[in-house]
């Protein structure tokens, strides 16, 4: 109820006024959301509608005994992190791995590092994923702040080029073999981010996604996803607007043994 009185004194304050704090129980420190932006409806899907939470799902056990396993060496990427509501969520369910949060927009950066300053464990990274090294710019700026899309530039896209990263430099810069989970609400960027340059995947636990299909109709966004992972023994589980792919952990155990005997 406290918190529900906190967004309600959000929702009064006028658009560009200064961002309210938000408690929740179960959450260490508070969060700041911007009134009148889609930061209210971010902050409601993930931490009262628990569009990230899988506990219910059978596969989810594996998942955490695999996190408890690494401790330190898990980590987390959370592709189109936004303002940190997502980051903040997963620093507090797996709070020894490192939490990559990326997010493009320079705007939603600041209060990316705002909400996650408390937590050690996030690493905020600036910039889009992408699949390879590329001119990428936001080129629908005037939209709301969870909804920003990137593209390759053209004559006809912005002239403010985006720091560009991949799942795999994400993986090498944490030294790590493997990825517990891989977070991808990226507005069709997972077009590209499934195109190529795909070993993270085959070392990936569990991936969750948003199909952005329906706000792009025909751009082969989910098509390319779905055939990329569709190549291994994930299991589908959809919950709210996301896919929850959870790896098959004999298949992950036996990908680590070939990695290794390289």
């Amino acid at each position: 109820m406290r918190a529900w009185w906190s967004l309600h004194r959000i929702v009064r304050g006028k658009p560009g006024s200064h961002p309210g704090e938000v408690k929740l129980p179960g959450v260490a420190h508070p969060l700041w959301l911007r009134p009148g932006t889609s930061d209210l409806a971010a902050f409601e899907r993930i931490h009262f509608h628990g569009s990230l939470v899988g506990d219910s799902f059978p596969q989810h056990a594996a998942l955490k005994a695999r996190a408890d396993a690494l401790g330190s060496r898990a980590v987390v990427v959370d592709g189109g992190a936004n303002i940190g509501l997502s980051a903040a969520w997963f620093a507090t369910a797996y709070p020894k791995a490192t939490i990559f949060a990326v997010e493009p927009d320079a705007s939603n950066v600041e209060l990316l590092r705002r909400n996650t300053a408390a937590y050690p464990n996030v690493v905020v990274v600036p910039g889009a994923l992408w699949d390879r090294p590329a001119k990428l710019g936001i080129v629908n700026p005037e939209d709301s702040a969870w909804s920003f899309r990137v593209e390759e530039a053209t004559v006809s896209s912005p002239t403010d080029v985006l720091p560009v990263c991949t799942i795999n430099e994400l993986m090498a810069r944490a030294n790590a073999d493997e990825l517990l989970i891989v977070k991808l609400i990226i507005q069709g960027a997972e077009k590209a981010v499934f195109r190529s340059n795909l070993d993270w995947l085959a070392r990936t636990n569990l991936v969750i996604f948003m199909p952005n299909d329906w706000a792009n109709p025909w751009s082969g966004a989910g098509h390319a996803a779905i055939s990329a992972m569709s190549r291994l023994p994930f299991d589908w589980i959809v919950n709210d607007l996301c896919l929850f792919c959870y790896r098959d952990p004999a298949s992950m155990a036996a990908t680590s043994r070939a990695n290794r005997a390289i």
